[in-house]
């Protein structure tokens, strides 16, 4: 049954506010939770129909596996994931012929660790001031800096690169990261199909309003991607405050999409690690590709597109994309490759209405823009999601766990309720945690892969 009255409105029902709604649970105030997609999961979106096989259009790792919450909630409902790092070699395909580099020493780490390692020093200037653009490799580092943060190098911020927290252990979700976000948001009131459009804050209510109607509660958080504030997708009254909008600007989201191909058998025996590059430096007009190999065994190819390349190919349409990345895959695997293909699907993050992107990156020397976004918003209307997280940005955890957050703040805002200690952060994650860490057998290098949507 559908909460009529609620006490706080929840705007999304991604990962940031299914953890809000589940935090609310458990302190027992009422809530609704209003989705404008007709699921759940936001950027987190197992789907299983397209080509037949689970592919995750967006978020399939658990980053830092070895404390993230959502891991340990996988792991006591038993949705099966990698639980232990990819090792073995990184292969890549370049001027023509494959190398095999153990994961740990694959030269790619190195170069990008100096991103981060000058925002940690307190330098905040754009990444590619620390590439090299003569290096032969500079195509293929400029694309990771992409899949890492969704935007080019000249567009990143070392500073945020440097306030990200990674324990190194990134765990794939075997079965599908949305998946797994659906199972834990089942309890919760959630009204799908329903986009809100305006909110309104006044003396003692915070107005709510859909097509299908207006709601009011005594508090309202807002779990959509940052691109909704971006084109001003919802109306706000009154207007939200400078120092937010400007925070907005300067910690966009970038651009991350996927294909998908499926064969009709096995094509990728020979290749131990699930991912491949796949680079020409020869050729001036390059553009590198990251390929996931058969996962967990499924006969499918993942390609990521991302970056302004990502946008590129998502302007020209889906057809373009996918003939794109065949045009890749051809080029590793011989022609006869798309014999095999029986099916092939693509996201489209960038033109989701709702969605409008990938995950967000701050702009060189705009680290700082992203603690606005911890404000609460005229008293009564709080904001969670990947962009929210100060050290977990850009991925499903850093969303779920400023979900949590925003659901204390609001429930502890001035004059709202009966005033309540706000209990630390930490504790409400170790309820899930049951105050322990899975083992991890040490000195195993784990295989630094994508942040964010991958």
């Amino acid at each position: 049954m559908m909460v009529q009255n609620p006490d706080i409105v929840i705007v999304g029902a991604g990962a940031a506010g299914i953890g809000a709604g589940l935090a609310l649970k458990r302190l027992g105030v009422s809530h609704l939770i209003l989705e404008a997609k007709h699921r759940v999961g936001g950027r987190a979106y197992s789907d299983t129909s397209s080509i037949g096989h689970l592919w995750d259009h967006g978020c399939h790792w658990f980053h830092s596996a070895d404390k993230n919450v959502l891991r340990f909630m996988a792991e006591k409902i038993g949705h099966e994931f990698r639980e232990l790092p990819h090792a073995g070699n990184m292969q890549a395909l370049m001027n023509g012929e494959w190398t095999g580099v153990p994961v740990e020493k694959y030269f790619v780490w190195e170069l990008l660790a100096k991103i981060s390692e000058a925002g940690r020093s307190g330098i905040d200037v754009a990444a590619d001031e620390f590439l090299d653009r003569g290096h032969a490799w500079y195509p293929l580092i400029r694309h990771w800096c992409q899949m890492m943060y969704s935007m080019d190098p000249e567009n990143i911020s070392t500073g945020d690169a440097g306030n990200y927290s990674d324990s190194g252990v990134n765990l794939p979700v075997k079965a599908g990261y949305g998946a797994l976000v659906e199972k834990i948001s089942r309890q919760l009131p959630i009204q799908l199909g329903v986009e809100v459009t305006a909110v309104e804050v006044l003396p003692k209510v915070v107005r709510v309003e859909t097509p299908s109607g207006k709601i009011e509660a005594k508090a309202c958080i807002i779990a959509v991607p940052a691109r909704s504030f971006e084109n001003g997708r919802i109306r706000f009254t009154p207007h939200l405050p400078k120092r937010l909008s400007q925070a907005f600007q300067d910690v966009p989201m970038g651009w991350f999409e996927k294909v998908a191909f499926a064969f009709d058998r096995p094509v990728f025996e020979n290749h131990e690690n699930p991912f491949a590059d796949i680079f020409d430096p020869v050729a001036g007009d390059t553009r590198p590709l990251n390929f996931e190999l058969h996962p967990f065994g499924r006969p499918i190819a993942i390609v990521h597109a991302t970056g302004s390349v990502g946008r590129e190919l998502l302007e020209e349409g889906e057809e373009a994309m996918k003939a794109f990345a065949l045009e890749n895959l051809e080029k590793a695997f011989g022609h006869g490759i798309g014999k095999r293909i029986v099916a092939s699907a693509a996201s489209s993050w960038g033109s989701d209405p709702f969605i409008g992107g990938a995950y967000s990156c701050a702009k060189p020397g705009r680290a700082k823009a992203r603690a606005v976004f911890s404000e609460p918003i005229h008293e009564r209307v709080f904001l969670a999601g990947e962009h929210v997280h100060q050290h977990y940005m850009a991925t499903a955890r850093g969303a779920y766990e400023t979900g949590l957050d925003a659901a204390h703040r609001a429930r502890n805002s001035g004059g709202l309720f009966r005033r309540a200690k706000r209990p630390a952060l930490a504790s409400y994650l170790i309820s899930w945690t049951f105050s322990r860490r899975l083992p991890i057998s040490a000195g195993i290098m784990i295989n630094p892969q994508h942040r964010g949507t991958l």
